[in-house]
C-alpha cells in the first residue's frame, strides 16, 4: 500500500526525472571522455609511428658520423705509432696533405661545416615549395592524392633524402666539435663530396623538373606501387599465405587503380595540343596489365587478392534447397559468392573503355589509331595465357572504337581512306596477335613439357604448385589435388593418389579447354571481323571492303596453317589417357573446323571477286598497299584451285568478275605506271596475260575432266564487246610477252597451274596417249618443259583470232612466227591429208 501511495506523490517523479537527467549527463560526459581518449590515443599512435621513423633516421645519421670519427681516429693512431716504419713516399704524402690545425683553424672548420649545413638546409627548405608550386599549378583541379604523388617520385625522394642526411651529418659534426671532437681530413672530405654531389644532382633534377607535369610520371609511380603489391601476394611474397595480408594488398591496389583512372583522365585535358601524353599514360596502364598477367599464375586462386563477387543463378537451375528457401522466404534465389579471378583486368579494361569513349569525339584520327594499337601487346599476353574471355572483352571494346571511328564520307581515293585503312588493320592484327600466340602456346606445351611441369610439384609445399608454366584454368584442379593429398597423409599417413591419375585428369581438363577455345577462336573471325565488312557494305565503301576482306583471309589462312600442327601436338596427349573412361577425353573435330573456315573463306572470296571491278578504278600510289593487285592475285589463284579441285560452282562464281576486272584494270594500270616505265605495256600486260592463261588452261581441264569450264569462259567472253581496239590491245599484250627474253613475270603463278594440271593427271590416272588426236590438249600435257605451259596461245587461237575483226592481227602474228599452236595444227592437218 505504501508503495502505491509513494507513486502518487509528485516529488517522486521529479526526483526520478532528475536522476535520469543526471544519468544522461554522466553518459554524455563518459562518451566525450572516451572519445577524447581514443582520439588522443590515435594521435599518439600516429606520432609514435612518425617518431619511430624519425628516430631510425637520426640513429642512422649518428652511426654514420660516429663511424667516420672512429675510422679517422684509428687511422691517425695507426699512422702515428708506425710512422718510422712507413715508406718514404707514403711519409711524403702524409706530410704534404694539408690538415686543419686546432685551435687556430677551428673557426674556419666551424664556418665551413656550418656553410654546408646552411646550404643543404636551404635547398631542402626551398625544394618543397617548388614541388608545392608544381602541384598547385599543373595539378590544381585534381584530387589531392594525385598531388601527393609528386613527393613520392623516386628521383625527387632520393634527392630530398640526400639533402636531409647531409644536413644531419653537418649538424652532428658541429655538435661533436662543440664537445671537443674535432674533425679531420676524412670527415671534411666526405662532407665536401656529399655537398658537391647534392649541388650537381640539382642540375640533373632541375633539367627534368618539367617531367613532373606529365601524367605518365605519376602513372609510373602508381604502377611500381601496384606491382610491389602484386609481388607480395604471389608465392614469392613473405606472407603470401596470410589472408589478412592478401586482403590488405588488394585494398591498397584498389585505391591505386582509382588514382590511375584519375591520371588517365587528367592526360585527356591537353590531348588536342599534345596527344603523346595521353598515349604514354594509357601505355603505362596497359604495361601494368601485361606485368600483372605474368605474375597472376603465381597467386593462389583462393587468395583474398581476388575480390568476391555475387554470381546469380536462375530459379530453374538451382537445387532443391535453394528453391525451397526462395519459396519460403518469398525472395530471389540467393547468389553464390565466389572469387572474381579477373577483377584486376576488368578494372584496367574499364579504364581503357571509358577513356576510349572520350577519345571518340576527337577529330585527330592519329590519336584513335595509336590508342587502338596500344592494346596489341596485351592481346598477345592474353593469347599466351589462354584468357579467351578477357581477350573477347578487349576485342569488343576495340571493335566499338573502330566502327565508330571509321569515316565513310571520303572514300574515293587511298589518301581519303588512309585513317580507315590503319584503323581496320590495327584492330584485325590485334585479333591475329591473340590467335597466333594461343596456337604457339599449344605447340610449345607438348605432352613431354606438360608432364614435366606437373612433375615439378612438391606435394608437401603448396608454393610449388604456382611456379609452373601452365594455363591459368588448371591451377584450381592442382589446388584440389594438393588438399586431397594433404588430407590423405593426415588420415592414412601416406599418399594414395598416384601421379599418373593426376596427370590424366589435368590433361583431360587441358584438352577440354583447348578444344573449346579453338572452336571459339575460329568463331572470333565471324564475331569480330565480319561486322567490319557489314559496316563497309552499309556505307558502300569498296576499297575498304576489299582491304578488310584481304586481312580476314589472312587470318583464316593462318588458322588453317596452325590447325594441323596443333592437332599433331594434342594427339600426343593420348598416351596420358591410361585409364579409359575415368575422365571426359576430348579431341578436336578438325573436319568441322576446316569446314567452318572454308565457309568463311568462300564468303570472303565472293566479296573480293564482286568488288574487284570497282576497286580497279581507284588510282593507287606507293604510299599504300595495292588493294586491287592483291584482290586480282587472290582471285587468280582461287580460280586455279577451282580448276584443280573440279569446283565448277566456285569457278562459275569467280570467272565473270575476273574477266571484267582484267579488262577494266588494263587502262587503270596504264595510267598508274605510264610515267614510271619506258614501255607502255610493262605492267598492264600482266592482267591480259593472266586472263589469257586462265582461259587457255580451262580448255585443257574441260578436255581432261569433261567439266564445262571452257564453255563457261566462252559464255562470259561473248558478253564482251570485242571491238578492233580491244582485240588490238590483247594482241599487243600477247606480242609483248612473246618478244621478251627469258621467263615471264608471272612464271611462278603459271608454273603452279602447270603443276596442278600434272597432279590432276597423275591422281586421276589419265593416259595422255588417249589425247594424241586432240592436237591442242596433247601439246600442253605431253611435255613437262615450261615452254609448253604457254596457255595464252589457246586463248588466242581458239577464241580471239576467230573473230573477223582480228583477221589482220592473225596474219601479222603468223608472219612474225608467233603462232606456235596454229602452226602445229596446220602441220598436223597437212600430214593427215598427205
Amino acid at each position: 500500500m505504501l508503495r502505491d501511495k509513494l507513486y502518487d506523490y509528485k516529488v517522486f517523479w521529479v526526483i526520478k526525472g532528475k536522476f535520469k537527467s543526471l544519468k544522461l549527463k554522466y553518459n554524455i560526459l563518459r562518451f566525450r571522455a572516451s572519445n577524447a581518449y581514443f582520439k588522443e590515443r590515435e594521435k599518439f599512435s600516429l606520432g609514435k609511428a612518425y617518431l619511430s621513423e624519425i628516430s631510425i633516421n637520426i640513429i642512422r645519421a649518428i652511426l654514420f658520423v660516429g663511424f667516420l670519427y672512429i675510422i679517422e681516429h684509428f687511422t691517425q693512431d695507426a699512422i702515428s705509432s708506425n710512422y718510422t716504419n712507413l715508406f718514404d713516399w707514403f711519409k711524403w704524402v702524409v706530410d704534404t696533405i694539408p690538415k686543419p690545425s686546432y685551435p687556430d683553424g677551428r673557426d674556419s672548420v666551424n664556418g665551413y661545416v656550418s656553410f654546408i649545413a646552411s646550404v643543404s638546409g636551404l635547398l631542402l627548405a626551398l625544394f618543397y615549395p617548388i614541388l608545392a608550386t608544381i602541384a598547385s599549378t599543373g595539378y590544381a583541379n585534381v584530387n589531392s592524392s594525385l598531388r601527393n604523388l609528386l613527393f613520392a617520385e623516386p628521383v625527387t625522394q632520393n634527392y630530398l633524402r640526400e639533402l636531409a642526411f647531409l644536413t644531419a651529418y653537418s649538424l652532428l659534426t658541429l655538435l661533436l666539435i662543440i664537445f671537443g671532437f674535432n674533425p679531420g681530413n676524412l670527415i671534411l672530405i666526405i662532407l665536401s663530396v656529399l655537398a658537391l654531389r647534392s649541388l650537381f644532382s640539382l642540375l640533373k633534377l632541375g633539367a627534368g623538373v618539367y617531367n613532373l607535369f606529365e601524367p605518365k610520371t605519376l602513372s609510373k609511380i602508381l604502377n611500381k606501387d601496384i606491382v610491389d603489391n602484386v609481388k607480395n601476394v604471389t608465392v614469392k611474397g613473405v606472407y603470401w599465405y596470410n589472408i589478412n595480408f592478401q586482403d590488405y594488398f588488394r585494398r591498397k591496389s584498389e585505391k591505386k587503380l582509382k588514382i590511375i583512372r584519375l591520371v588517365n583522365e587528367l592526360s585527356l585535358e591537353g590531348v588536342l595540343v599534345n596527344n603523346q601524353s595521353l598515349l604514354d599514360t594509357i601505355t603505362q596502364t596497359f604495361n601494368l596489365l601485361n606485368v600483372y598477367l605474368t605474375y597472376k599464375n603465381q597467386i593462389p586462386t583462393d587468395s583474398k587478392w581476388f575480390k568476391g563477387k555475387d554470381y546469380h543463378k536462375s530459379y530453374f537451375e538451382t537445387g532443391a534447397e535453394n528453391r525451397q528457401l526462395s519459396v519460403s522466404t518469398s525472395t530471389y534465389v540467393q547468389p553464390e559468392h565466389r572469387s572474381n579471378l579477373f577483377w584486376f583486368e576488368e578494372e584496367i579494361l574499364k579504364i581503357y573503355e571509358d577513356i576510349g569513349i572520350k577519345v571518340l569525339p576527337i577529330e585527330n584520327e592519329n590519336i584513335k589509331q595509336e590508342y587502338l594499337a596500344i592494346s596489341l601487346n596485351t592481346l598477345r599476353f592474353l593469347g599466351h595465357s589462354f584468357e579467351y574471355d578477357l581477350a573477347n572483352k578487349l576485342l569488343v571494346k576495340n571493335l566499338a572504337l573502330t566502327t565508330k571511328s571509321l569515316d565513310h564520307q571520303s572514300k574515293s581515293t587511298y589518301d581519303d581512306s588512309k585513317s580507315n585503312l590503319i584503323l581496320i588493320e590495327t584492330f584485325l592484327y590485334g585479333l591475329r596477335n591473340f590467335q597466333i600466340n594461343f596456337f604457339e602456346r599449344i605447340e610449345f606445351l607438348t605432352k613431354e613439357e606438360f608432364n614435366g611441369q606437373i612433375s615439378k610439384i612438391n606435394w608437401t609445399n603448396k608454393a610449388s604448385v604456382y611456379k609452373l608454366n601452365l594455363p591459368t584454368n588448371l591451377y584450381s584442379y592442382l589446388e584440389k589435388y594438393f588438399e586431397n593429398i594433404k588430407n590423405e597423409r593426415l588420415v592414412e599417413n601416406l599418399r594414395v593418389t598416384p601421379d599418373w591419375y593426376i596427370v590424366q585428369h589435368i590433361s583431360a581438363e587441358y584438352l577440354l579447354a583447348v578444344n573449346k577455345i579453338i572452336d571459339e577462336v575460329i568463331t572470333q573471325i565471324k564475331t569480330f571481323a565480319f561486322p567490319l565488312i557489314d559496316n563497309c557494305k552499309e556505307n558502300n565503301n569498296p576499297l575498304l571492303l576489299s582491304f578488310t576482306s584481304h586481312i580476314i583471309l589472312e587470318l583464316i589462312e593462318k588458322v588453317k596453317f596452325r590447325l594441323p600442327r596443333t592437332l599433331n601436338v594434342l594427339e600426343g596427349f593420348e598416351t596420358n589417357n591410361l585409364y579409359k573412361g575415368a575422365f571426359k577425353w576430348t579431341s578436336i573435330d578438325d573436319k568441322q573446323c576446316i569446314n567452318k573456315l572454308d565457309a568463311y573463306k568462300n564468303e570472303i572470296m565472293s566479296l573480293i571477286s564482286n568488288n574487284m571491278s570497282q576497286v580497279a578504278m581507284v588510282k593507287w600510289n606507293e604510299n599504300y598497299p595495292d588493294v586491287f593487285a592483291r584482290s586480282y592475285s587472290i582471285i587468280s589463284n582461287e580460280i586455279g584451285r577451282c580448276l584443280y579441285s573440279k569446283d565448277i560452282e566456285g569457278f562459275k562464281s569467280l570467272v565473270p568478275d575476273f574477266i571484267k576486272a582484267s579488262i577494266i584494270s588494263f587502262h587503270t594500270l596504264y595510267q598508274n605506271f605510264k610515267e614510271k616505265y619506258s614501255s607502255e605495256l610493262e605492267i598492264n600486260h600482266q592482267v591480259h596475260l593472266e586472263l589469257m592463261q586462265i582461259c587457255g588452261i580451262s580448255y585443257i581441264y574441260t578436255k581432261l575432266t569433261g567439266i564445262p569450264f571452257w564453255d563457261i569462259v566462252v559464255e562470259e567472253l561473248d558478253k564482251i564487246k570485242w571491238t578492233e581496239t580491244t582485240i588490238r590491245l590483247f594482241t599487243a599484250s600477247y606480242l609483248f610477252v612473246k618478244s621478251k627474253l627469258g621467263i615471264n613475270i608471272n612464271w611462278n603463278e603459271n608454273q603452279l597451274r602447270q603443276t596442278q594440271l600434272r597432279k590432276l593427271i597423275e591422281n586421276e590416272n589419265i593416259n595422255i596417249e588417249d589425247y594424241k588426236e586432240d592436237i591442242v590438249t596433247f601439246k600442253y600435257i605431253y611435255s613437262s618443259s615450261y615452254h609448253k605451259n604457254e596457255y595464252e596461245e589457246i586463248f588466242m587461237d581458239m577464241y580471239l583470232l576467230t573473230f573477223i575483226e582480228s583477221k589482220e592481227w592473225a596474219e601479222k602474228l603468223s608472219n612474225l612466227h608467233k603462232r606456235d599452236l596454229f602452226d602445229m595444227i596446220v602441220r598436223r592437218t597437212k600430214t593427215k591429208d598427205e
